[in-house]
């Protein structure tokens, strides 16, 4: 089974006591007890070690572990502040288009969303169906281990549904969920 591990910061991990820049692929068994210590590169964040007991989900406010399918499993992790109340810290702005589109959605954004589809899936959809489509869902993973545009879906239960997305012209023209 492959490991994935995402950051919403930079940083270094050391898993099961050996250092590596990157997680995005690291094979473990099933039953494996893995000890990942994320070590951040920015002096105002704290280091911190989640524990992972073979496949099972992982829920706390700095980690979500999700086991993806049968073969992959994802462990993203959020930063670790200094100061535990406040009002200065800033998310990260997502990188790709459909982890924007996501984001403008859960933020109640649905007409800068719309903004981001081709002009042929706007004369398909709404932006109430658009609205619709990812309003069960909590979160967006991006499976940035394969080529495709492919990205889960994870809902309020912590099932993961994989998609897949394509681009024209630097919009956003088909969204679909794969068998």
């Amino acid at each position: 089974m492959e490991l994935h591990i995402q950051s919403e910061f930079e940083c270094i991990y050391m898993i099961n006591g050996e250092f590596c820049e990157q997680a995005d692929s690291i094979y473990m068994s099933e039953y494996d007890v893995v000890y990942v210590t994320v070590l951040p590169l920015k002096h105002s964040l704290l280091p911190y070690t989640v524990k992972l007991c073979g496949t099972e989900n992982v829920n706390t406010e700095l980690a979500l572990g999700i086991r993806l399918s049968q073969d992959h499993y994802i462990l993203s992790l959020s930063p670790r502040y200094l100061i535990v109340y406040g009002t200065n810290h800033k998310p990260v702005p997502p990188k790709s288009h459909i982890a924007r589109l996501f984001a403008l959605l859960k933020s109640n954004e649905p007409a800068a969303a719309y903004a981001m589809l081709s002009d042929e899936l706007k004369g398909v959809i709404t932006k109430d169906t658009l609205s619709a489509f990812f309003r069960d869902y909590e979160r967006l993973i991006e499976c940035t281990w394969e080529k495709g545009n492919k990205f889960f879906l994870i809902d309020k239960n912590n099932a993961a549904h994989l998609h897949t997305y394509a681009l024209k012209n630097e919009f956003i023209d088909d969204i679909s969920e794969c068998d």
